[in-house]
């Protein structure tokens, strides 16, 4: 029988499920007018990795709560991920890189399985690639403090129920606004990374890997 990595690398070589899936949980911020539709010539580059491991029966990955600061970003839930540099010679080593400095994965541990369709993010002009990484068991974290609060380890087959996304009023660029989100266990995970998230769960649900 084929493992759960096995199984997830051969439908990510399939057609993803895209921009379709992605939208059904875009902040309505996305509508806005002031707000470019598509990457910009000056967009930025960026790549964040979904670590997946397995820990107590079941497959795992890992959000960073962020600080506060001056930014749109700022105090949210994501991936570890940030903008490419000049050093990374592709998108997959951005991920892996800002992985291993925002919370200190070994590397050497981690095997690329895969991508998942880029985002584009309006608010911050911002092409975001998800690269998906497998560690056979749950990591020996180290948090990176100045850029990262605190971990939440997520198990997918909660994120697969659907009672977890639910809507609240968020305050964004000074309006409130009604905002879809996943809710793990008190924490609010929207915007980007629940975009992001959709379309993995929708891969692992079509093949039917959990």
């Amino acid at each position: 029988m084929k493992s759960f990595p096995e199984i997830l690398k051969a439908e990510l070589q399939k057609p993803l499920p895209g921009t379709e899936i992605q939208v059904q949980m875009a902040p309505p911020d996305r509508s806005l007018k002031n707000f470019p539709k598509v990457p910009q010539a000056d967009s930025s580059i960026a790549a964040v990795l979904i670590i997946l491991y397995q820990h107590n029966g079941s497959v795992y990955t890992v959000f960073i709560q962020r600080p506060d600061y001056e930014g749109v970003h700022s105090g949210q839930i994501s991936f570890p991920g940030g903008r490419k540099e000049p050093e990374d010679t592709d998108i997959v080593k951005t991920a892996l890189r800002e992985a291993n400095e925002e919370v200190g994965i070994n590397l050497s541990k981690i095997s690329v399985i895969g991508t998942l369709t880029p985002l584009f993010i309006p608010v911050s002009k911002t092409i975001v690639t998800p690269v998906i990484g497998w560690i056979n068991k749950r990591p020996a974290f180290k948090i990176q403090e100045e850029e990262v609060v605190y971990l939440i380890e997520g198990d997918l087959k909660t994120f697969l129920n659907p009672s977890i996304i639910n809507i609240k009023r968020f305050k964004i660029l000074g309006e409130m606004r009604d905002i879809k989100y996943f809710d793990y266990n008190g924490h609010v995970i929207w915007g980007a990374t629940a975009m992001i998230l959709n379309e993995l769960l929708e891969i692992i649900k079509k093949g039917r890997l959990i």
